[in-house]
């Protein structure tokens, strides 16, 4: 099972919340899922959940608001409120009902063509329009309980989180930008920073960085995926803390071997042009010693010396032993 379906196993089982959280759930569901169609003058809701979970979450939601006031059919693929006192009972209670009146005085005759577009409409079929194109009922998401709920509703139908051991990325995928703005804007109320990006026909509502998606599985309530989440990152910080340390000692390993290599090379032809009493005893001592220590640091090199010397003052002599050897070398070439 994947990170996001662990996720979304973890919220689906929620379900002690108040009255006012369920159907800021149920809102969430139901746009994300749900259409209305017209059929023999009357007005029927069809909800497409992706997979049973969604489908379970909806059906037990609705029990638990409407008792069995609101009957469900639920079809392989779809679950439908046909009755219209119940499908008006359901857009009530989510505050849907007044976009429904609206469409009713605008309906598509069966026979037109399926996915147009008209007036900022979207109909999903001849017959549906998806809920997804209301005007979104603010109210019913006032308290941050009920935006929390309302998060989890839409990630549980419409979202992904990606594995934390490849890649941070938190998405809610929506139909439109106006829902997508409002999307955004109920996460980012919690202090978080959602962008919108558009996907072929789709909007995104994102987040990427790995301690916002902590932020954000904590507000949907999935503890146990949020530890899950953060054993990961102390890994990967672990690994990558470890990693930039052998890189950098690496570098400076390669670095003195470099450094200790161009010395040697300078005492060596000094040794063989003029002989290391050409230099004076403080220089001549210190080259003796590179040339018996080839593998020792600086540091090392000035404790090894009678009197001991600081590491600036090792490397002082080492530039003047450089300087002797460029000046044998340019001699040497006229």
């Amino acid at each position: 099972m994947s990170f996001s379906a662990r996720v979304k196993k973890e919220i689906g089982q929620h379900g002690n919340h108040g009255r006012h959280c369920q159907i800021a759930e149920l809102l969430a569901l139901v746009l994300a899922t749900g259409e209305v169609e017209l059929k023999d003058g009357q007005v029927k809701v069809i909800m497409r959940p992706e997979n049973v979970l969604i489908g379970d979450k909806l059906c037990y939601l609705m029990d638990k608001i409407f008792g069995k006031e609101v009957l469900t059919t639920r079809h392989s693929k779809y679950i439908e409120i046909a009755n219209q006192d119940m499908a008006d009972r359901l857009l009530q209670t989510v505050k849907l009902s007044d976009y429904v009146d609206y469409l009713e005085e605008d309906w598509l005759d069966e026979d037109e063509l399926s996915e147009i577009e008209r007036d900022d409409i979207t109909y999903v079929s001849s017959r549906g329009v998806s809920l997804q194109n209301c005007h979104f009922p603010r109210q019913v998401i006032q308290k941050d309980c009920c935006k929390k709920a309302f998060i989890r509703g839409m990630f549980l139908a419409t979202g992904s989180v990606n594995d934390p051991n490849k890649a941070y990325h938190f998405e809610i995928v929506v139909h439109n930008r106006e829902m997508a703005e409002t999307v955004k804007e109920v996460i980012n109320s919690f202090s978080l920073d959602a962008k919108v990006v558009k996907r072929k026909k789709y909007y995104i509502v994102y987040l990427k960085e790995g301690s916002m998606i902590v932020d954000i599985l904590n507000i949907m309530e999935a503890h146990i995926s949020l530890m899950d989440m953060e054993n990961i990152r102390i890994l990967k910080d672990m690994r990558n803390d470890i990693n930039r340390r052998v890189n950098c000692e690496t570098a400076n390993i390669k670095k003195t071997v470099n450094a200790a290599r161009r010395q040697i090379e300078d005492i060596e032809y000094i040794e063989k042009t003029k002989g290391l009493k050409y230099l004076n005893d403080s220089l001549r001592q210190l080259a003796e010693l590179r040339l018996e220590e080839p593998d020792a640091n600086l540091s090392e090199l000035g404790e090894m010396l009678n009197p001991p010397v600081s590491k600036s003052g090792v490397n002082h002599r080492l530039r003047k032993i450089s300087n002797i050897a460029k000046v044998l070398r340019e001699n040497n070439q006229i």
